[in-house]
C-alpha cells in the first residue's frame, strides 16, 4: 500500500505541483541572463541545431598540412570547434551568433556579475571569455530536444530565446517534481515520508535552480529521476518487464545526454539481479549485461569521434584525472557547488551553511543506511538501497571523472531526495512523523530563502547599475 492514496494522492499531488511551479518561476524571474553556468555555449550549439544544422558530420580545421593555410590564424579556436561538430555551418555563421550572445551578456552586466571573467565589455568570441572551451564536445540529445523547442522562435532576439529556452527546463524540472512524488510511493508507505522526499526535490535550492538556466544536466537529472521510479516500481512488485525494458532503454537514451547517467545503466543492472525471479534471474543479467555493454561500448565510441572531454587519451592521464577527483578540494568544490553557489560559482553562501548543510547530510545518510539492518516502519528496504547505490555510484562518477562540481549528481538528485527523507524522518515513530515533516519543511524553507533572497537575488540582480 503507499503512503498517499485515491483522492489524498491527487490532491496531493495538484498542491505539490502548483507549490513547485511558483518556486519554478520565482527562480526563473530571479535567475539574470546568462547566470547558468555555460549557459552562452549551451545556447550556441543548441541555436545551431534550431537552424537544421545536424549536429554531427561538421568540417574539421585545417592545420596547415600539406601547404594549405592554418585555419587557426585566421578563426578563434571555439568557432572551429563548433564548425566541427554542426554540420553545415559556415564560419561567418558560427561567428555571428557568437557575436549576438557576447552582446546580449555584456547588455545584460555578465561581467560585473561573474568575478573571475573580467572587467572588459567588448569581445567578439567565446575564446576571449574561457579559452578553447565549447559545448559542442557534449553528446547531442539535450540540444536535439532544445534545438527543437527553439525552432519556432529561432527568427526572435537571443534574449528572447534565452527565455524560451528557460521555459523548457521548468517544465522539466516540474516533470521531475511529478515523478519523485511517484518514486516515493514506491518507497515508502507513510504519507509523510512521501511528501518529505518530494519536498526535499522541489525545495532543494541549486536543484530547484537548475529549472530556470540552460543546461544539459536538467535532462540528465528528468532522465535519471524517470529510470530510478521505474525500477523503483519493478521492485516493489508494480512493475512488468516493459518496466525495466523501458528504464534500461531510458538509460541507454541518457548517455545520448551527458556522461554523469552512466551510473543509471548500474541501477538498471541492480533492479535485473534482485528484481526478477530466482529461475530467470541469471539468463536476464546475462543477456541485460550483453546489450548494456554493446550499448556503452557504442557510446563511448560516439564520444571519442566527438572529441568529448570525459574520456582519457592515455592510462596516465586517467590515474592522474582520479587522483585529482579523489583529493579533498574536489570534495569541498562537489560540496559547496551543490550545496550553493552564485554567479558562475565565483560567489558563495556563508561558511557556517556548508558546515551545517554537512552536519545534516551526515546524519541523515547514516540514519538512512542504518534502515537497511534495522526496520523502518512505511520503508522499502529494497527501493532505499536502490537509492543509496545510485548516490555513492555517482560520487565515484565524480571521482573518475577527476572535477567536483555539484550539477554533476543531479542525475542521482531523485534518490538523494528519498535518502534524505529515509534518514530524517523513518526514524521517528508514526504519530511524530508528522510534526518531523512539519519541521523539515519549515528547514528547506529557511534554507532556500537564505539561498534565493540572501544569496542569488543580492549577487546576481541587485548589482549596482544593472
Amino acid at each position: 500500500m503507499s503512503g498517499l492514496e485515491g483522492a489524498d494522492r491527487r490532491r496531493v499531488t495538484r498542491l505539490v505541483l502548483v507549490a513547485a511551479l511558483l518556486h519554478g518561476l520565482a527562480y526563473l524571474f530571479a535567475v539574470a541572463p546568462w547566470m547558468g553556468e555555460d549557459e552562452p555555449w549551451h545556447m550556441e550549439y543548441a541555436t545551431h541545431v534550431s537552424w537544421l544544422h545536424r549536429p554531427w558530420g561538421g568540417e574539421p580545421a585545417r592545420l596547415g598540412a600539406g601547404g594549405e593555410v592554418d585555419e587557426r590564424t585566421s578563426w578563434p579556436t571555439s568557432q572551429l570547434q563548433v564548425r566541427r561538430r554542426m554540420a553545415g555551418t559556415s564560419m561567418e555563421e558560427i561567428a555571428h551568433e557568437q557575436g549576438e550572445i557576447l552582446r546580449s551578456m555584456a547588455e545584460h552586466d555578465y561581467y560585473r556579475r561573474v568575478d573571475w571573467a573580467g572587467a572588459v565589455r567588448d569581445r567578439t568570441d567565446f575564446d576571449q571569455v574561457e579559452p578553447f572551451f565549447t559545448a559542442t564536445s557534449q553528446p547531442p540529445g539535450y540540444y536535439t530536444l532544445l534545438g527543437a523547442w527553439l525552432f519556432p522562435v529561432r527568427y526572435a532576439s537571443v534574449e528572447s530565446q534565452l527565455v524560451w529556452a528557460r521555459m523548457l527546463s521548468l517544465l522539466m524540472y516540474l516533470a521531475s517534481v511529478w515523478v519523485v512524488l511517484q518514486l516515493a510511493c514506491c518507497a515508502f508507505s507513510d504519507r509523510s515520508l512521501v511528501i518529505g522526499a518530494t519536498l526535499v526535490f522541489a525545495w532543494f535550492p541549486m536543484n530547484a535552480r537548475l529549472g530556470a538556466v540552460v543546461n544539459n544536466d536538467v535532462l540528465a537529472r528528468t532522465i535519471g529521476a524517470v529510470v530510478l521510479a521505474l525500477c523503483a516500481r519493478r521492485l516493489a512488485g508494480d512493475g512488468s518487464r516493459g518496466t525495466l525494458v523501458l528504464a534500461a532503454s531510458l538509460a541507454a537514451l541518457g548517455l545520448l545526454v551527458k556522461s554523469t547517467v552512466m551510473s543509471l545503466a548500474g541501477v538498471v543492472v541492480l533492479t535485473l539481479v534482485f528484481g526478477g525471479g530466482v529461475s530467470t534471474r541469471l539468463r536476464t543479467v546475462v543477456l541485460g549485461l550483453g546489450a548494456g555493454a554493446a550499448v556503452v561500448a557504442g557510446i563511448l565510441w560516439m564520444w571519442h569521434v566527438q572529441h568529448s572531454p570525459v574520456l582519457p587519451r592515455n592510462l596516465d592521464a586517467f590515474l592522474a584525472r582520479v587522483q585529482r577527483g579523489a583529493s579533498a578540494e574536489t570534495f569541498r568544490e562537489l560540496w559547496h557547488t551543490f550545496v550553493g553557489g552564485f554567479n558562475w560559482y565565483s560567489r558563495e553562501l556563508p561558511s557556517w551553511m556548508y558546515t551545517v548543510a554537512a552536519i545534516v547530510a551526515g546524519l541523515a545518510g547514516l540514519s538512512a543506511f542504518s534502515a537497511l539492518f534495522h526496520t523502518r516502519r512505511g520503508v522499502s528496504r529494497p527501493v532505499l538501497a536502490l537509492c543509496l547505490a545510485l548516490v555513492a555510484m555517482q560520487v565515484a562518477l565524480v571521482i573518475l571523472r577527476g572535477e567536483g562540481q555539484g550539477r554533476y549528481l543531479m542525475p542521482a538528485m531523485a534518490a538523494l531526495a528519498v535518502v534524505f527523507a529515509a534518514g530524517l524522518l523513518a526514524p521517528l515513530s508514526n504519530f511524530r512523523r508528522p510534526a518531523g515533516l512539519k519541521l523539515l519543511a519549515m528547514m528547506l524553507f529557511v534554507y532556500d530563502a537564505l539561498f534565493l533572497w540572501g544569496g542569488l537575488v543580492p549577487n546576481e540582480c541587485l548589482v549596482w547599475g544593472s
